[in-house]
């Protein structure tokens, strides 16, 4: 569930393939550069024969799926292979081909059917082909261990064949996977991606960017080459602009956790029609963590419930020989064990839960008096979080939300109150103490302070960083975090992205220059990496001066 931001050292955490014999295990002649054309890579296919009598081939493909279910009172879950059932594949893009030629191009329906007319030449072989590929938006599933290469699930036909169904097996064969028949993975994630695009699509004119996720069986929870499978986690990278989904069976299987793959194309979405300032990193719940964090992964969480729709999160994994699940439930924190025992904007379940509150109808929850459709979370998304002068918090998200019309504010702050929020009032927190006092505002350049930061944390802590709020001069600016023993970063945001950061040493200065346009709000976020429990001694400085 992390996103994927900072160096390696920072982070812990926890194609076409075709199968003609339901084997998914090599990549189409001449087509592995993942783009699904199929060109052939100049052969003639069989080319240059007669053309014989126009077919007309229709038929129905579909996909096993398989739930992840998870108990929030026995804390217990799995995925439940005798409850799987029979989905279609919607949307996808579906070809015959003859050799290594593509003879046409078709699309699913809704129903996953299809129906497609081609005209053979010549006398090489025959196939259908469905590609884990989905054309309104444009999604397609890859495997990153065999360059980029397409799944897909296909079979032979012959001229005299007018329907062929394919189907894509989930391959579980009662303690682990057949890997030949092992094909409906790619197409699970790629439903629920095509499900949450089309949640949006259907309340909004939404036109997403090319997305490409990348699953493999060899991909496993550990640093490495990613060609090689080595992915670290199912994540987002920003700097990829590409999701990476674990496969490895007996070790953390991703496909089936519907949860997790939204939560993800939830970052996708950040990174591409709104804006995330998260640093990413290690997280688990009762944490205090930077508000952008808290916000980023509560929002993902939310976002994941909400579209499914299934309030349970549940994201399964192997114990020893066992497929076990943790989760957690949208609507309500367990009476036992609590998972948000600090609430607040720190937390990310409190913002896991409030945004769903803000969603659902919250008729069994009298302090939940509201219920706001997709399209009003949209627009906060698209509008105020996207172009906010501060950091992208639960503060900025709320002051953009009671901007919008028909959003009552005393409920929205009544909904607050019960997570131990205060009325927000404006982006950088004001009506929540404690959120806005992670800002500082710097009252002229030059400009020089301590940052009071506390050790022992994770980098990505509420503990370990500290915002500093200037008004840009017209100046280029020298801006300088320094700490004589002790690891620390700094990083500006402005104009509403990150535009600069520095953490190269792991003691000493780190600075950075950044030219800035007179009366424009900009933010310093200074954050440590001290290992140690205690205050900095002495404690981290700041200088912002002109050049």
């Amino acid at each position: 569930m992390d996103v994927t931001r900072k160096p390696t050292r920072r982070l812990t955490r926890r194609v076409l393939a075709l199968a003609f014999t339901l084997a998914l295990t090599t990549a189409c002649p001449g087509d592995g550069d993942g783009d699904g054309d199929g060109d052939g890579g100049g052969g003639d296919g069989g080319g240059g024969g007669p053309p014989g009598d126009p077919v007309t081939l229709s038929g129905q493909v579909t996909y096993d799926f398989v739930p992840a279910v998870y108990s929030p009172s026995t804390r217990r879950g799995t995925l439940e292979f005798t409850q799987a059932s029979v989905r279609p594949v919607r949307n996808a893009v579906v070809q015959v081909r003859q050799g290594t030629r593509v003879l046409v191009d078709g699309t699913t329906d809704q129903e996953g059917r299809y129906t497609v007319t081609y005209t053979p030449s010549g006398s090489d072989a025959l196939t259908v082909v469905a590609l884990a590929k989905t054309t309104e938006p444009e999604i397609q599933i890859e495997d990153n261990t065999d360059n980029n290469a397409i799944w897909a699930v296909g079979d032979s036909i012959s001229t005299s064949v007018t329907t062929k169904d394919l189907h894509a097996t989930h391959g579980w064969a009662g303690t682990t996977y057949t890997a030949s028949r092992r094909v409906a993975a790619p197409f699970a994630i790629l439903d629920s991606m095509y499900t949450a695009s089309r949640a949006f699509m259907d309340v909004r004119p939404v036109q997403f960017p090319l997305l490409k996720v990348n699953w493999s069986p060899k991909n496993v929870p550990q640093s490495g080459s990613k060609a090689q499978g080595n992915i670290g986690t199912s994540h987002f990278s920003f700097t990829e602009n590409e999701i990476y989904v674990l496969g490895r069976d007996g070790v953390d299987t991703d496909e089936f956790d519907a949860h997790v793959i939204v939560h993800e194309w939830g970052h996708y979405f950040e990174a591409n029609l709104s804006r995330a300032d998260s640093p990413g990193g290690p997280h688990s719940s009762g944490d205090l963590l930077d508000p952008r964090l808290a916000f980023g992964e509560g929002y993902g969480n939310a976002l994941a419930s909400i579209l499914l729709p299934e309030p349970i999160y549940v994201d399964t994994l192997w114990s020893g020989s066992t497929l076990a699940a943790f989760g957690f439930d949208a609507e309500s924190e367990p009476t036992t064990s609590p998972d948000d025992p600090r609430k607040g904007a720190f937390s990310e379940m409190s913002v896991f839960r409030l945004l769903y509150d803000l969603y659902d109808s919250g008729t069994n929850e009298p302090y939940d008096m509201v219920s706001y459709d997709l399209g009003i979370l949209y627009d906060v998304l698209v509008g105020p979080q996207k172009s906010t002068p501060a950091l992208t918090t639960i503060g900025s998200f709320i002051n953009g939300l009671i901007a919008q019309s028909g959003v009552s504010t005393p409920d929205v702050y009544q909904l607050l109150t019960h997570y131990n929020i205060g009325s927000i009032s404006s982006d950088f927190g004001d009506g929540d103490t404690p959120l806005r006092a992670i800002y500082t505002n710097v009252p002229r350049v030059p400009y020089s302070t301590e940052v009071p930061l506390v050790g022992g944390l994770d980098f990505n802590k509420r503990a370990q960083n500290q915002y500093y709020v200037f008004t840009g001069t017209g100046q280029t600016l020298t801006i300088t975090a320094a700490h004589p023993n002790q690891d620390v970063g700094v990083e500006v945001y402005g104009l509403g992205r990150s535009l600069a950061q520095s953490d190269i040493g792991y003691a000493g200065s780190e600075t950075v220059t950044v030219p800035t346009q007179a009366d424009t709000t900009y933010v310093v976020v200074v954050f440590g990496f001290k290992e140690t429990a205690g205050n900095y001694s002495p404690f981290p400085t700041l200088s912002i001066t002109p050049q």
